[in-house]
């Protein structure tokens, strides 16, 4: 086989097998060193030898050494794949009309992640023929199975992981993009690429991804940061736990976990209008204000007294002002102010989110694109998950539940809001 022909082999293995692979050295019909190494130093061929990288049937991060050391490969007597280069796809007529798929054609890497703007997800959230996992640091769409139709591909999309991603450079809460791996897009059909080409950001550069989505989707590592959304909730389980071992109700009357279906909203705000905001802080309401159980500061034991369900006046207390009036008779604070600073950090942080969930309830307001609501989200979520964590601190300090071993999850290491 001569030179043109390896070169041809290389290119129409790379073009024609379903993951744009490159082609083993133990693939090639018999060739000459001399002949590959003349294509690799003119820039017509790369080599990925297994000692850059674990997987060298793909591209996945231009993992290629120098163009000596990929020379040096040819005759070292370890495996390697050979893939044409972008410059010398440039050169091949390739009739591909679906976006992404022309990019990987053309050499690009298949682990690039490229950014898009946050509205092309705004579609899935508002589309109930659509499920949107969001785990934090990842999420997935997918198709709801009553809803799959072949005779409609425009419907038919399937993103296996999506990551938050934020600006490269200045404040991280002042705009958002979402990130998705090439080699996720390209199998994407026609229609459905091409409606996700329109929401392709021009600057590619202005954003970075999660360091939650580049550890496990890019360096294949696990994850150890926790999401504060997951905490949380975890949180609310514990505090209910503590409850228990006072012999109380518990504090929270419905338990809930990431995967409910209750917890719509309850998660990061993409694109940033009003309605969105409003839509999370009513499901904060919902979660960790309303959810507050009254029945909890009514029970009587030998360590604990009740406090009156109604005002004088016969009209019920709030869960709020029970929740004060119930710590401030059952808990002595070492710092004379500590009922003060309860209001402070914990009080008025659920009476915020009640004053706020109010605001859609009761008034008519214009719904709006307002970046600050970035900011805004991650200030409030910040402010309730210490409210919690005071919350647990206190409880923790009842004679039954002294030696009460704090899950791992709650320990406050490597908790972040994404």
């Amino acid at each position: 086989m001569n030179k043109k022909e390896l070169l041809e082999q290389i290119t129409s293995h790379y073009l024609e097998s379903p993951d744009f692979n490159g082609i083993p050295n133990y693939y090639l019909k018999p060739y000459e060193a001399d002949d590959l190494e003349e294509l690799i130093r003119e820039g017509s061929v790369k080599l990925l030898s297994e000692d850059r990288d674990i997987n060298t049937h793909i591209n996945r991060l231009n993992l290629f050494a120098s163009i000596d050391e990929q020379v040096a490969s040819i005759n070292n007597g370890c495996n390697f794949n050979l893939y044409p280069t972008p410059t010398y796809l440039n050169t091949v007529q390739i009739n591909e009309e679906k976006p992404f798929t022309k990019m990987l054609s053309l050499g690009m890497e298949q682990l690039r992640v490229l950014y898009f703007n946050v509205e092309v997800l705004e579609y899935y959230f508002n589309d109930p023929r659509y499920t949107i996992q969001d785990y934090g640091y990842i999420g997935t769409v997918y198709i709801n199975d009553d809803s799959v139709n072949e005779d409609d591909p425009i419907h038919s999309e399937y993103i296996k992981n999506f990551g938050t991603a934020y600006p490269s450079k200045g404040d991280l809460d002042s705009d958002r993009a979402i990130g998705v791996l090439l080699r996720d897009l390209s199998k994407l059909n026609l229609e459905a690429q091409s409606k996700w080409r329109g929401f392709l950001l021009r600057d590619q550069k202005a954003f970075r991804i999660n360091g939650g989505f580049k550890k496990n989707m890019i360096l294949g590592d696990w994850v150890e940061e926790q999401w504060v959304f997951d905490v949380m909730l975890e949180e609310l389980k514990f505090i209910n736990t503590l409850c228990k071992n006072m012999e109380i109700p518990p504090l929270f009357n419905h338990e809930y976990s990431r995967e409910s279906q209750d917890l719509i909203g309850y998660r990061i705000v993409l694109l940033p209008t009003l309605k969105n905001y409003y839509d999370f802080v009513g499901a904060l309401e919902k979660i960790f204000v309303h959810n507050l159980n009254y029945k909890t500061f009514q029970k009587q034991t030998k360590t604990i007294s009740p406090v009156e369900r109604k005002n004088p006046d016969g009209t019920p207390k709030g869960s709020v002002v029970l929740l004060e009036e119930w710590l401030e008779k059952n808990y002595y604070s070492r710092n004379p102010n500590g009922a003060k600073l309860f209001k402070e950090k914990v009080s008025s942080v659920l009476r915020e989110i009640r004053k706020i969930r109010q605001i859609p309830a009761h008034e008519l307001y214009e719904n709006k694109l307002d970046k600050s609501v970035y900011k805004k989200q991650n200030e409030l979520v910040t402010s309730l998950y210490y409210a919690l964590q005071d919350i647990r601190a206190i409880l923790l300090r009842h004679p039954n539940n002294r030696g009460v071993t704090i899950p791992t999850e709650l320990n406050g290491d490597n908790v972040v809001i994404y």
